[in-house]
């Protein structure tokens, strides 16, 4: 387990803008700071979570298993009316998908539609909304993701338990909140804790954004 330090930061927003340019340029999980006395950990959604202790933190953090991806460069044929559909709920939330550009390259936030050889979703690291893939299987005994083509938003194997909720067709994910939902609470993208979740209707975590569940007739659950 590689160390951290804390970092004191004086600045709250331009010392933040630089570290979280630093944060992605390494390609870290997250960067513990110190403002007026206070401990904070900045995470790759640009969020800071207040924390009293880094120890504590590094602890629940090493306990997580983060899921792998296994790229195949099959050719799959996705279903027409599906990837319209995809298309569709990207146009429909453009807006606050790239209302937000992290390090003035990537956009946060996803869009999956279930079909019916797994699901359709935006990549990881997407700078163009135009670019999707498709997640064949999510094994959450082994962890791993089988995607073809490229790799998939963080969010797949939290996308993977979502669609289990069989009135489940479509799932927004925006970096913004719904005070009308539930919160649950935070955990690393693309790991076994942010994966457990309740699948029956929407919600909200913590320091990170609100989730999306809609049925086939585009009425959110």
């Amino acid at each position: 387990m590689k160390e951290y330090k804390i970092i004191n930061v004086n600045n709250i927003n331009d010392d933040i803008d630089i570290l979280y340019k630093k944060l992605l340029d390494n390609k870290e999980q997250f960067i513990f700071i110190s403002y007026e006395n206070h401990k904070y950990v900045l995470t790759k959604e640009k969020s800071l979570i207040p924390i009293e202790d880094e120890k504590k933190f590094l602890n629940i953090f090493k306990d997580d298993i983060f899921y792998k991806s296994i790229i195949k460069k099959d050719m799959i044929k996705i279903n027409k009316q599906d990837l319209y559909l995809y298309k569709y709920y990207i146009n429909k939330f453009k807006k606050e998908l790239t209302k937000k550009r992290y390090d003035n390259k990537y956009y946060f936030g996803c869009v999956a539609v279930k079909t019916n050889n797994g699901f359709i979703t935006t990549i990881r690291g997407k700078q163009d909304l135009n670019d999707y893939t498709l997640i064949e299987n999510v094994n959450h005994e082994k962890h791993t993701i089988d995607v073809i083509s490229k790799k998939a938003t963080l969010n797949a194997p939290l996308l993977d338990i979502l669609f289990n909720n069989n009135k489940v067709k479509t799932i927004v994910h925006l970096h913004e909140f719904d005070n009308n939902l539930p919160f649950y609470d935070y955990a690393f993208p693309g790991t076994q804790k942010d994966s457990i979740r309740d699948n029956r209707t929407s919600f909200n975590i913590k320091y990170h954004g609100v989730i999306y569940l809609f049925d086939k007739n585009g009425n959110i659950l």
